[in-house]
């Protein structure tokens, strides 16, 4: 089973179309929220590299942000990827 996890922060109109663009795909996500659970933070840093939002993962491997999930789409990888 593919696993998509995404971090995320309210306000942040990249991770709203990032949300909409795995939506739109039918893909399912697990959201997390790092100003509901700031402990996040932390974790997304160690997970992924990243300090900006959003920062997604599939299979638990870093794929970066709204600009790197975008190029997949372009690609035609991103329903590859996600299963």
């Amino acid at each position: 089973m593919v696993v998509v996890e995404i971090y995320t922060r309210p306000g942040c109109g990249y991770c709203t179309h990032a949300k909409r663009l795995l939506s739109s795909k039918g893909i399912k996500f697990s959201e997390y929220d790092v100003y509901r659970n700031p402990e996040r933070v932390s974790e997304m840093r160690r997970r992924t590299g990243g300090r900006t939002y959003p920062q997604l993962l599939i299979n638990d491997k870093a794929m970066g942000g709204f600009d790197d999930l975008l190029k997949l789409e372009q690609s035609n990888l991103l329903l590859k990827l996600s299963g």
